[in-house]
């Protein structure tokens, strides 16, 4: 089976690339063809062609090559040529898919789906799509379930929102397939605390990701004289950076300078800081799963997540980490006492997290999963 695996984010390797190259590897397993496209060089491609997977370059035009949501919020007369623009490059994907007949055309992102996922459909080369955002793209979210053939989910939550009549009409075309960690990554990894500026004494939460509004630093950062007064030995470490379009956001962030914040900035040794921290604030207003959450509890890690996106279908209230009402101070206060004084509770989530993802969240049998899928879809085709 030949499989064209679509990137159009090559400019960056955060959550999503890493899931494209695992699945790339999960096709290379099961021996079939594997071609992967993207619209640039980039780490990303760096990183595949490092791996040994060869990619085929095929640059955007301009009014499309912006990077992130910039592209949503242009102006209508910039939307029309950019619609000329779309027009010409999805036949130039129709050539360039004629030439080499692939059997099937799995999408890592909605954009991919709009350009080289429509080239396809004119083909009737059968789309795929793993959509991992709970996120509205607005009225395009119209257009995905039509344009795929299988619209497979990370989540109940990425689910909510497409069209109810479209969910009705096109239900056996939506699967939920979880996302996962690879388990060996998170063991026998020896903590970094020393470098994270943390003693023996302190107690560390974390929030990984991407500084912005979704994300929700603000939802602790507010609350630290509270924290530091009720529980002295809590650290809260911030990893990560504001992302593009983020920045009016992490500048109006409050205490972020406060003795018992550390700001790491971005970090690409993600088992070595789970290693260190006693546990994991994932305080996301929005999350079609949550990929770290995964992680922290694959290192053994408990968690305190909002009841938000799909964080409440990974984290177990209670058993693997505790759950709070995103806007409820009080509670989430609570919530980071009970962890802060009680050492044994935290172990005892943290195994029972472990015991999770090694049920539900391993990452190479969730990805297989994804290749099994495609494969049935396209012995169903013949």
């Amino acid at each position: 089976m030949k499989i064209i695996f679509v990137e159009s984010y090559p400019q960056v390797i955060f959550g999503q690339q890493k899931t494209l190259l695992s699945l790339l590897g999960a096709s290379r397993n099961a021996m079939h063809q594997s071609v992967l496209a993207t619209t640039s060089h980039g780490p990303f491609v760096d990183t595949a062609e490092a791996e040994g997977f060869d990619s085929t370059i095929l640059p955007y035009p301009e009014s499309l090559s912006t990077y992130g949501g910039a592209i949503y919020r242009y102006g209508w007369r910039r939307k029309i040529g950019m619609l000329f623009q779309l027009g010409n490059y999805i036949l130039e994907l129709r050539k360039w898919l004629k030439g080499i007949s692939p059997d099937i055309l799995f999408c890592n992102d909605m954009r991919g789906l709009l350009t080289m996922g429509v080239a396809a459909k004119s083909l009737g080369i059968p789309v795929v799509i793993w959509d991992k955002l709970d996120k509205s793209h607005g009225i395009l979210d119209w257009f995905q379930l039509p344009l795929v053939k299988l619209n497979i989910v990370i989540s109940d939550a990425v689910e909510v929102k497409y069209p109810d009549w479209q969910k009705h009409l096109y239900r056996k075309r939506i699967i939920k397939n979880y996302n996962g960690a690879l388990l060996s990554r998170f063991d026998n990894i020896s903590p970094a605390r020393a470098s994270l500026g943390l003693v023996p004494e302190h107690i560390a939460f974390a929030m990984v990701g991407s500084i912005n509004e979704r994300k929700a630093q603000d939802r602790i950062l507010r609350l630290m004289p509270e924290l530091a007064e009720r529980c002295p030995n809590a650290r809260i470490l911030i990893v990560g950076e504001a992302e593009d379009g983020a920045q009016e956001y992490f500048e109006s962030l409050p205490n972020v300078d406060h003795p018992h914040v550390i700001h790491t900035g971005f970090r690409d040794d993600i088992p070595q800081i789970m290693a260190s921290i006693d546990s994991l604030l994932i305080l996301s207003r929005q999350e079609g799963m949550g990929q770290v959450t995964v992680e922290a509890m694959a290192a053994s890690r408990p968690v305190i997540g909002t009841r938000a996106g799909g964080i409440p279908e990974v984290v177990v209230d209670g058993e693997t980490g505790l759950l709070v009402e995103g806007d409820d101070d009080e509670a989430l206060l609570n919530a980071i006492a009970q962890l802060c004084d009680d050492p044994d509770k935290r172990q005892r989530m943290g195994s029972a997290g472990r015991a999770r993802v090694e049920a539900n969240f391993d990452r190479p049998k969730q990805h297989r999963k994804v290749i099994k899928l495609m494969e049935q879809l396209v012995e169903g085709a013949r």
